[in-house]
């Protein structure tokens, strides 16, 4: 390794300080702005490899998918390379997803070289002309917690150092960084300070004390989550099983983007708060964007509502009106335990009780319901999952991206283990195909299913995802749930204007009429592959999936939804 007093480029620089603050992989799209960060590599791997492992992406959208099913599976902070504006650009959708996430990321990107000539890196090609942009960064900076540009004689390894701790948060998210390739060539010394170590506390003993009062004289307690369960994961879930089954609180998994409690625990009250809120006398808002949505249920003005958010005033959204009657800015993980600690269990078990009952005949409502469904041979959302909670391991990592058919997953996937479900907390389809294999690289001895609809699975990008499985050798085994087109805008539509025309018209905008072969792009790379279309012939299709995973190759198995 370069010494500290030994001169090197920048862009060496930037390799090895992501290397020192805990960043193992870059998922890199290259481009010719980024011969600086090539040769500075091609030099690290003859001396020490003491960089990020490089992830070569076709596409910069599962480069950032990828990365983000990586760091939601672990915690740890990735880096993702891309190609100036057009790379940028290409991040799409990708960047709302992490930022709406909370998933910390540091994506990099080269800019146009400023100089014609006379320097390392002086433009040499027409692009570097067409691609000088006034501000390129102002693609994605509402998406992210921080925007940078090096700028010699700045100190590049201070600028990773902070890209990496701020992508950390609270909250977490995007950074982005950008350099010129004459700047990434001048030469800096390295400095080998380590990452910043940011805590968060729970909440003072004033506030504690108020919590646990509450939580006391209420007799049915319920607590809304979207993401408690994330890293680390077995710690955070324990955490929240304690505060439950003690304070006998009852759990809605409110839009998910993690396994936040045992789904098969009988506190588990379901994924909508609609008739919770009729039974509850006390809300606990933790780590949750949007606990509910207003036009569909809401809870009555008479029951108090508490936040435990490290951010409660929620600055990234333009709008939050959502109405609470104590706020507290500290850890929730943290803050629970300490509340877990004031409770007396005793005082718990009637709100126990309630919500064990509740749950129990909610479960065996959608038990009959999916039952009926399978004796009359039907192909949907619910039967799908049910099937697949039959074959998949109990140790399966599920990655899901199914939008209208994601009721039907998680009401049917029975899953438990911490770290065993993700999901984007965000609207940006085709997340799950470079998510399942980001999440495959993390745990690669893992069974990783990656469910998502026919309209998401085309948005994946499906030829490169399967591409980059295969590369990395982490087959993932994918479901497409097909009803035939955009079934959230004809729901939305019919929702909006019930008795429309469009209504009246079907709602042809929605369907996609020509017959699509979804099974085709991921044989690129001679995936296995399988169309169902009789439920009785599925578990079998799914068995012979798994075997094929189990045997290196990636899989898709197309499944459409009867009429």
């Amino acid at each position: 390794m370069s010494s500290k007093k030994e001169k090197i480029t920048a862009a060496e620089a930037i390799l090895r300080s992501l290397s020192l603050q805990g960043v193992e992989y870059l998922f890199a799209n290259y481009g010719t702005d980024h011969t600086p960060l090539i040769e500075a590599a091609a030099k690290i791997r003859r001396e020490d490899g003491k960089m990020p492992e490089v992830v070569v992406c076709p596409h910069e959208f599962v480069a950032l998918s990828a990365a983000h099913g990586y760091a939601a599976a672990t915690g740890k902070p990735q880096a993702v390379l891309v190609h100036v504006d057009v790379g940028t650009q290409n991040l799409g959708a990708a960047m709302h997803n992490a930022h709406r996430s909370n998933i910390p990321v540091i994506i990099i990107s080269g800019l146009a070289p400023v100089t014609d000539m006379g320097h390392v890196g002086s433009r040499d090609h027409v692009v570097h002309y067409l691609q000088d942009t006034f501000q390129q960064s102002d693609i994605v900076r509402e998406y992210c917690r921080w925007v940078t540009e090096y700028r010699p004689p700045a100190n590049p390894v201070s600028m990773i150092r902070r890209a990496v701790a701020l992508s950390k948060g609270p909250p977490a998210g995007p950074v982005y960084l950008t350099a010129a390739r004459e700047a990434l060539e001048v030469k800096c010394s390295l400095d080998s300070k380590g990452p910043i170590s940011i805590r968060t506390t729970g909440a003072d003993e004033k506030a504690v004390k108020d919590i646990s009062s509450l939580v006391e004289s209420a007799e049915r307690p319920v607590i809304i989550t979207s993401r408690m369960g994330k890293p680390p994961v077995n710690e955070n879930v324990s955490a929240l099983i304690e505060f439950v089954e003690v304070s006998g609180a009852g759990v809605v998994e409110h839009a998910p983007c993690v396994l936040n409690f045992p789904r098969n625990h009988p506190q588990h009250v379901g994924f909508v708060p609609g008739n919770v809120f009729d039974h509850a006398d006390l809300i606990i808002l933790a780590d949750t964007d949007v606990p509910w949505v207003p036009s569909i249920s809401a809870p009555a003005e008479n029951i108090p509502i508490i936040q435990i958010e490290n951010n409660p005033l929620k600055h990234t959204y333009p709008h939050w009106d959502f109405d609470v009657d104590m706020a507290i800015a500290a850890d929730p993980i943290k803050t629970l335990k300490l509340v877990s600690e004031k409770l007396d269990p005793i005082d718990g078990e009637s709100g126990r009780l309630f919500w064990e009952n509740f749950s129990a005949e909610k479960r065996e409502n959608l038990k009959v319901s999916v039952n009926e469904q399978i004796k009359d041979n039907k192909l949907n959302s619910a039967t799908i999952s049910a099937v697949i909670n039959r074959v998949k391991d109990k140790n399966a990592m599920v990655v899901t991206d199914a939008t209208t058919s994601t009721g039907g997953i998680l009401n049917n996937l029975e899953l438990v283990n911490p770290g065993s479900y993700i999901a984007k907390y965000g609207s940006g389809l085709g997340f799950a195909g470079g998510a399942a294999v980001g999440a495959k690289m993390a745990f690669p001895d893992r069974e990783t299913w990656c469910l998502v609809g026919d309209g998401a699975y085309l948005f994946t990008h499906p030829s490169v995802t399967a591409w980059l499985s295969a590369e990395r050798k982490v087959p993932t085994l994918t479901v497409v749930y097909d009803n035939e087109g955009w079934n959230a805008v004809r729901g939305s539509t019919k929702r909006t204007h019930p008795k429309g025309i469009a209504v009246q018209d079907g709602i042809p905008e929605s369907r996609f009429n020509h017959p699509i072969d979804f099974t085709a792009p991921s044989q690129i790379v001679g995936s296995h592959t399988e169309s169902v279309v009789e439920l009785d012939r599925l578990e079998a299709a799914l068995r012979g999936a798994i075997e094929a995973t189990e045997n290196g190759k990636p899989a898709v198995i197309h499944v459409k939804f009867s009429d």
